[in-house]
């Protein structure tokens, strides 16, 4: 059989059609659709634009606590000020936000909490196909006692810090585009208390993450573009046994092919399918492997609906006792709806399952939650939500089970 060679450069200039031509996002969202009447104009600073920003909510809450029985309701009180400074220069980029959030517990009041970060990130236009990007944040943060992975009785919500860095080299070639980067990041967790007082150790938790990344994206028609990638991680714990039930120290990859598409001027995404695999230096622990899975997908069936879908299946941190991590399998639905210019419901369901890694425990959740926000004018903005979540666990070492029915009514005042 004779060999044939494609040349995609030459390909590419009798089509006439490149790579920046290929998957191209025309496909704007409900909510990502520019509206001058009503978005945020921002104050000019020099060759930057700043956009200050303040969202006020009271929250009812009928188990602030996330526990099976007893349940506690109450009223929280929100408030989320930010400022975002970017950069309106015609090349390179330069992006600056600092953001916080109060919650104000109207009778258990050892709940309260306010979190903050600072987070920048930018781009610098090397050459025409030839770019370096990256961003860097810090904060202090709150786990939702939903979230919390342990199935003690905690009587507040655990803080915690986080501090992240990335850094990623871009290059086109015609019709094939080039990305490499690492990142970086560590958490460094509070302890937590039960009701009576006792403590909860969390310094188990402490860890650093690096991570590196390789992704080759080739066009091969105006609106679609395959491509391969791989990206490795190394997570290193601060304690290690015997101060800890187990070393979850480990070293892991993910390996995956699919598409970025815009099948039509509704239909658009990006899918891949691969392996993943985690080792960890504790030989009892062994390793993770198996199934990789990453989905973005939209569909505008008109300029009034957009219709989302997420799906990902990747390996995750534990804080269980015990666990050195959990594979998450992730899948979450959204539809929004433009029933007014200036009215939009929204309606966002989610499944997960975790299974965790060194001990007998699956926990799976559903949640599901409703949205409406009316637009008053450019710098005002009302809104109404209402969501029901949910966790149940199985196995041994069973994890922390719950219902909870929140309703929100809130304002965002923005310039």
């Amino acid at each position: 059989m004779k060999k044939v060679e494609i040349n995609l450069p030459v390909m590419a200039a009798a089509l006439g059609w490149s790579f920046s031509a290929g998957a191209q996002d025309d496909n704007v969202s409900v909510r990502g659709r520019p509206k001058p009447e009503y978005d945020a104009s921002g104050i000019s600073v020099g060759t930057f634009k700043l956009y200050p920003e303040m969202t006020l909510s009271a929250e009812y809450d009928d188990n602030i606590f996330a526990t099976q029985t007893d349940p506690q309701e109450d009223l929280v009180f929100n408030v989320s000020p930010s400022l975002t400074l970017a950069s309106q220069w015609s090349v390179h980029e330069l992006n600056l936000a600092l953001t916080a959030h109060s919650r104000s517990y109207n009778e258990f009041s050892q709940n309260d909490t306010t979190d903050y970060g600072i987070a920048a990130n930018g781009r610098l236009d090397v050459l025409r196909d030839l770019r370096v990007q990256g961003g860097a944040s810090y904060g202090e943060a709150t786990e939702p006692l939903s979230r919390s992975p342990t199935s003690l009785p905690l009587a507040e919500p655990i803080k915690y810090t986080n501090t992240s860095a990335n850094l990623e080299l871009v290059k086109e070639f015609s019709t094939v585009r080039v990305s490499t980067g690492a990142r970086y990041s560590a958490a460094d967790y509070e302890d937590g208390v039960l009701f009576d007082l006792s403590p909860v150790d969390q310094d188990d938790r402490d860890r650093t993450v690096l991570g590196a990344t390789l992704r080759v994206d080739v066009a091969v028609s105006p609106a679609t573009s395959l491509f391969a990638s791989v990206s490795g991680n190394q997570r290193e714990y601060d304690r290690e046994p015997p101060d800890v039930l187990v070393n979850r120290n480990s070293e892991g990859y993910e390996a995956l092919v699919g598409a970025s598409f815009e099948v039509t001027s509704a239909v658009s995404g990006e899918i891949g399918v691969g392996y993943l695999n985690q080792t960890y230096e504790d030989p009892a622990v062994g390793e993770t492997s198996g199934l990789a899975v990453r989905a973005d997908l939209q569909w505008n069936p008109d300029d009034l609906v957009t219709v989302s879908l997420s799906a990902a299946r990747e390996v995750a941190d534990a804080g269980a006792e015990g666990a050195a991590s959990y594979v998450a399998n992730n899948i979450n639905v959204g539809l929004d709806y433009e029933w007014r210019r200036n009215v939009v419901l929204s309606v966002n369901a989610g499944y997960s399952v975790d299974d965790y890694n060194g001990v007998d425990r699956e926990d799976t959740r559903w949640d599901g939650r409703v949205r409406a926000e009316y637009l008053a004018n450019s710098g005002v903005a009302f809104y109404v939500e209402a969501g029901h979540y949910e966790q149940r666990s199985e196995g041994l070492q069973l994890g922390r089970e719950y219902d909870v029915d929140r309703a929100t009514v809130g304002i965002r005042l923005r310039r």
